[in-house]
Formats: structure tokens, sequence, C-alpha cells
């Protein structure tokens, strides 16, 4: 069932707005009440505004989307620029908007949980890393080097903030590595990492990079928001 923070009616859309996606109150210390289930604020930094939550997604909507993933994985291509220096071997697909039960409930989880219209945000991705298999250090807004990019910001906006949700646990590597921060985010299933970036350039402190896998495989799902509406 569509909320108001789904379909974007509780809220003016923030085009050219002078806010930005952030964490809703805790209901009790550590404890986020999200609408259809509980989670727990495990780290945050303040700047940049970067929050682990863990229990965001249970194990079975974990396995779910992996499930529902697994036969439309492509080769994945790199998210944020053209450049040879982010080199992001992985396979990757994405859902359409709203296309099943479980992704709505994930998308009014973040709309609620991050304060931002789902209808500014784009569709959820999941990518599967084997062995071997990395990201790059890259950050998510784009910085302009494309006529793509370039299209894109000004159709849609800027990317304002990445939640990216870690859908099992690789039995070594694949860490999430926060450069800037000398913060590193080990997976754990069913666990969000949100984090904003209001100035598309290096001073957002979110230069990031996915680790190797070195045993096991990793399998991870993002949703970018975005300064206007998407789609």
């Amino acid at each position: 069932m569509q909320n108001a923070w789904y379909s974007g009616e509780a809220m003016q859309p923030p085009d050219a707005a002078d806010r930005f996606p952030t964490l809703v109150a805790a209901s009790d210390g550590d404890v986020l009440q999200l609408p259809d289930r509980t989670a727990h604020i495990r780290l945050r930094y303040r700047t940049p505004e970067l929050v682990v939550i863990d229990d965001f997604l249970s194990a079975s909507e974990c396995a779910a989307l992996i499930a529902a993933a697994a036969p439309r994985l492509a080769a994945s291509e790199t998210v944020a620029d053209d450049s040879d220096a982010l080199a992001r071997t992985s396979q990757g697909m994405f859902f359409d908007p709203g296309e099943t039960a479980l992704i709505r409930q994930i998308d009014a989880r973040v709309a609620h949980a991050f304060q931002w219209p789902i209808t500014h945000a784009e569709d959820l991705q999941v990518t599967c890393y084997q062995v071997d298999q990395r990201y790059e250090p890259h950050s998510d807004y784009f910085s302009h080097t494309t006529s793509e990019a370039i299209s894109g910001v000004q159709r849609f906006g800027q990317r304002v903030a990445t939640v990216l949700f870690y859908l099992n646990e690789p039995e070594r590597g694949g860490e999430t590595r926060f450069l800037d921060l000398d913060l590193t985010v080990r997976p754990r299933q069913g666990t969000a990492v949100f984090f904003s970036y209001p100035s598309p350039n290096p001073e957002s402190q979110t230069l990031h990079e996915g680790c190797p896998v070195l045993f096991g495989e990793k399998w991870i799902a993002n949703k970018w928001l975005r300064a206007k509406a998407f789609g």
C-alpha cells in the first residue's frame, strides 16, 4: 500500500530547494522505527552525514531480492562517470519502479527513514561481486564530465544521497571503505548504509570503494536519491 512518503505527496517537491535527505529522528536512542519494522542505528557520522543501520531489511527479503535479480544480471557499467579510472567488475540489474510488493515496501522505508519522496529516487539496483571483483574508489554524484551526465542532471537533478543495502555476507572481503573518513564497513545482511553529499565535489568526503571479494560472493542493492523527480 502506498503512503504519502511513497507517493511524494507528504512534502513540497524539493526541486532546487535548500534541503537534502537526512535521517529521521530515532524513536528511542539507537532504535529506528520504520513503517513496518524496527531497525537499529549502529554508527552515525554528522559530517558528512553517514549512518549504518542494521535490520533495515530482513533475511527473507534479502534472499527474495537475490532470487529475483539473479536471472537478470548483466555486466555492470560505471555508475557516475565513464572514466577508465573507475573500474567496476561485477554484474547488476535494475528493478522497474514499484515492480513488486517488496520493492514498494523498501521504497516506503527509504522515503520514511531519510525524509525524501521516492519520486525523487532512481530505481533499485542489485549488484553481485564474485571473488576478486571490486569497485575502485569513486563518488556517486555526477561530475559533469560527459554529455550524458550533464543531460541527466539537467533533467533529474544531481544525486544527493546514496542508500546501500547488504543482501548477504561474503565469507571474506567485500567491505565498503570510505577513504576520507578512514572508515571500513563490513557487510552484514540486512544492513543499510546511508550517506549524503549536498555538494557534488570532493569536499563532500564521500569517496568510497568496494573492496575485493576474497572468498564467497557479495550481493548488494543501491538506491540513489535525486534533487528532482526521476524517470
